[in-house]
């Protein structure tokens, strides 16, 4: 029976590989801490989750695609411990309001709302998880949105009434004459 020893390339390949992988791996652990996504308000329900490591932040950037949205309140859902849930502060860049009012939920829960608002300017969510945590904590967010139709201008609508009543009464005077 014959043993074939692999060539010395192929070990330094898959070592090689091994390090290139380890190498990725902690280029992903260090943008993990700052992690960023972006999505389009849709008309009804929206959903996001973030996965948090103190310290660290995560942003939710949403586009209102020139549309302007009645968003309601935002219910903040986060898992992990609640002294570690604690140490997180959520931020809305149109208003600049701060949350940070965590209610403990069942097990390893707990519950933020924030109040809605209205918005044609795209706005960011952003999650800060403040030093000093020993968890991962992962947070989620829902809310529904509705888009705000524009006004219908009264002024044009009285006009067209007008002119509408005008055109009937022409239009029997000239029955009347023939």
């Amino acid at each position: 029976m014959y043993r074939v020893q692999p060539p010395s390339h192929h070990i330094k390949k898959a070592i090689t590989m091994n390090i290139s992988t380890t190498i990725k791996a902690a280029a992903l652990a260090l943008a993990l801490p700052v992690a960023a996504q972006a999505a389009t308000i849709n008309d009804g329900f929206n959903f996001s989750y973030n996965i948090l490591t103190s310290p660290g932040t995560a942003s939710v950037s949403y586009e209102t695609a020139g549309k302007t949205w009645d968003i309601g309140t935002i219910s903040f859902t986060a898992n992990g411990s609640y002294s570690d849930i604690s140490l997180v502060t959520i931020t809305f860049s149109n208003t600049g309001k701060t949350y940070t009012a965590w209610t403990a939920g069942l097990g390893n829960t707990a519950t933020l709302a924030a109040e809605g608002f209205t918005t044609s300017s795209d706005f960011t969510i952003t999650y800060t998880y403040a030093e000093g945590g020993s968890g991962v904590v992962l947070t989620n967010a829902t809310f529904d949105a509705s888009e705000v139709l524009p006004a219908v201008p009264v002024p044009a609508a009285g006009i067209l009434l007008v002119s509408a009543l005008a055109g009937l009464g022409v239009a029997k005077r000239r029955r009347n004459k023939a």
